[in-house]
């Protein structure tokens, strides 16, 4: 399979190449430790390669998101750093190429969310000003590095979208053009599919396409049932949809992961709770509703409020005065 993967490992031992393939695959059913350790291998034996600081910076991204936190931001941006460093002097080493360029744009994609998640709405378009470059000479030096696709899908994306964010900016006309790319990563990638899935699920359902993107939530939950990350989107779209019984089952099965797995992440607990209001007022049990509405406001002082969520306690007072409580 021609895939990122392959072109990731170019430069690396056939060891460290199985080391970041089992690192990839950890890190999709939130194994941090297995994923950590096969990466820190990795820089061991290839330590002038971008790889495994990329996909390193990548887990800490995600590990952030996953508990709602900022206290590895330090090393993310470590990894980060050391990945585009590393890329740069590829580059002046061996001239451009596609992989070297991919690094460079993909840290600062990476960067332009992390800024969005901390609403630091013009740091997102300095960033994403800055991937465009090397993201488009990646793809034109090689068209069939399907992976590299999905930072500029997203990038086109958002840059569609940007007055949504940001009031006054001018959009772009680049809207299709990113859903097609993203669509294509998750058709074709490898390393990137998933993430691509998660990115697909999310602009359809910002497009007002809930069935589209549903279809692709439920092939990722089906391909990863024991993880938490794709169970979120899951359950958003059952609630959009009115698929009540659905959405319940699956919340409640993910509040005991979370309580299992997160039993500090109180952000996560009192989330899953709000949509467990909002899922039995859509079954008539207004009742149940409130209770975990209160639960919520009861708790406000547990839940982080960093990365954007402070409104999970407005939403469960506004909920609770709507289901007159």
């Amino acid at each position: 399979m021609f895939s990122l993967l392959l072109l990731l490992t170019t430069a690396l031992t056939p060891e460290a190449e199985v080391l970041l393939e089992k690192g990839i695959e950890a890190s999709h059913v939130e194994d941090y430790e297995t994923a950590r350790k096969a990466y820190a291998q990795a820089k061991k034996l290839c330590p002038d390669d971008p790889a495994p600081y990329f996909l390193d910076g990548a887990l800490s991204f995600i590990y952030m998101v996953d508990f709602v936190t900022d206290t590895i931001e330090a090393q993310f941006d470590r990894d980060m750093d050391a990945a585009e460093e590393l890329a740069r002097a590829g580059i002046k080493a061996n001239g451009e190429q596609a992989r070297d360029l991919f690094f460079i744009g993909s840290v600062r994609i990476f960067r332009m969310v992390r800024y969005g998640w901390k609403r630091k709405y013009f740091k997102v378009l300095s960033s994403g000003s800055s991937a465009l470059d090397p993201l488009l000479k990646a793809v034109d030096l090689n068209p069939k590095f399907y992976d590299a696709y999905l930072a500029k899908g997203v990038l086109d994306y958002f840059s569609g979208r940007v007055n949504r964010y940001v009031p006054g900016m001018k959009a772009s006309s680049t809207v299709q053009k990113g859903i097609s790319e993203i669509r294509l990563v998750y058709e074709r990638g490898f390393y990137f599919k998933a993430s691509a899935g998660q990115a697909l699920t999310f602009v359809l359902k910002e497009e007002e396409r809930p069935r589209e993107a549903l279809a692709v939530s439920k092939e990722l939950v089906a391909a990863y049932p024991e993880a938490r990350t794709f169970r979120w989107g899951l359950g958003e779209l059952y609630i959009d949809l009115g698929m009540w019984s659905q959405a319940r089952e699956l919340y409640v099965g993910l509040l005991e992961d979370v309580r299992a797995d997160q039993p500090q992440c109180y952000t996560n607990i009192y989330q899953i709770k709000l949509r467990l209001a909002e899922v039995y007022a859509g079954l008539g049990r207004e009742d149940i509703g409130q209770k975990y509405c209160k639960e919520v406001i009861d708790n406000a002082y547990r839940i982080n409020r960093d990365l954007g969520y402070s409104d999970i306690v407005k939403d469960a007072e506004k909920l609770l005065r709507k289901l007159g409580g």
